[in-house]
């Protein structure tokens, strides 16, 4: 990086729109808004997790054109491993923007005695890729964005009434008195247990009810009458989220779907997604777009019987850190990582 031309600096509460719109460059097919970027950067402030953020500046035009974090995830949580993110304005990529940000990052990161570094990079861009291959991290499994256009999303038959004969029975958060902390408390404990089998590159580590809460029920995207659950004997035992898609006026985002195990393959996820499906339109809404990790086959089927089809393929990377120094000797740019939003991806369920 030519620092006659560009410089390093803490990231600023100015800087905001300024990264919404390189994000958004970066990532076709989502709108990256200031709000939702101001409230993911405090959940994943909240304790004990570690939150440094990192923006290159055009020197002439005092432009930031360049942001970089380094983050621990909230539900593999290890102070010892932390995700890396890199992005720069494609404007100023291939002048070792990227590599210097990365480079800081990963210093910062041993600083703090860190063991491994987590990162992905989209497959359809080839430099991002370079990246992490020079940088010295392994692929170790990848992910899809997939997409439901509404028109053509396949009708399932309604079970409601079949699941009734079971003990099942269907509401939503709108429906619920989220003032009452058990309805919290019980919803939370739904969400820690589902969460359990969601694929990962760690081992899974429960967020606190004050994560769930801020990441979940005060995200700037919820939507109380678009959050599907599923009660039996007077608890929750499965969900289904929709939240709006910042940005995508036509487009909701499925961000988490999840069954207790012993509950699974009785159908309930199904039809939790059959209702979903039809609250987008009746909503007036023209898609639906989710997450799915390449291990998490269940879940890939039941969206693949509704309609769902792919949009890009995403590898998750790791790297351990065994020197202080920087191995970075690319000017190559990082594609965002799937920690831009706690659940971009759906918990195991068979049906």
């Amino acid at each position: 990086m030519d620092e006659a031309t560009y410089r390093l600096r803490a990231f600023e509460p100015g800087d905001y729109p300024e990264e919404a719109r390189v994000w958004t460059l970066l990532d076709p097919g989502i709108v990256y808004t200031v709000e939702e970027l101001r409230h993911q950067d405090g959940t994943f402030s909240l304790p004990p997790l570690v939150h440094r953020k990192v923006v290159a500046e055009e020197r002439s035009r005092g432009t930031a054109v360049g942001f970089a974090y380094l983050v621990n995830d909230p539900e593999s949580f290890d102070p010892q491993t932390f995700w890396i993110d890199v992005g720069v304005d494609p404007e100023h990529q291939g002048r070792g923007v990227g590599r210097a940000l990365a480079d800081t990052l990963t210093l910062e990161a041993e600083r703090r005695s860190a063991r491994r570094l987590w990162a992905s990079a989209r497959v359809d861009q080839p430099r991002g890729v370079r990246f992490l291959t020079l940088q010295g991290y392994s692929e170790r499994r990848r992910s899809w964005r997939s997409r439901l256009e509404l028109a053509t999303a396949t009708e399932l038959p309604d079970r409601t009434e079949e699941l009734a004969r079971q003990g099942i029975s269907f509401t939503t958060l709108a429906q619920e008195d989220l003032s009452d902390p058990r309805v919290v408390r019980d919803l939370y404990e739904l969400s820690a247990a589902a969460s359990a089998d969601e694929p990962r590159l760690g081992p899974y580590t429960p967020i606190t009810l004050e994560q769930f809460v801020e990441m979940d029920l005060r995200s700037p995207t919820f939507l109380p009458d678009a959050y599907f659950l599923a009660r039996k004997d007077g608890r929750f035992v499965a969900m289904c989220a929709l939240r709006r898609a910042a940005g995508e006026p036509g487009a909701l985002h499925q961000s988490f779907t999840g069954t207790r195990r012993e509950l699974r393959g009785l159908g309930i996820a199904t039809e939790l997604k059959r209702r979903a499906v039809a609250y987008a339109r009746e909503h007036g809404f023209q898609s639906i777009r989710t997450g799915n990790d390449s291990l998490n086959q269940p879940m890939l089927a039941i969206n693949r019987k509704l309609g769902f089809r792919f949009e890009r393929e995403q590898i998750f990377a790791e790297r351990e850190l065994r020197s202080r120094t920087p191995t970075g000797r690319s000017g190559t740019e990082l594609a965002p990582t799937s920690l831009r939003g706690r659940k971009d991806g759906e918990a195991r369920s068979s049906s």
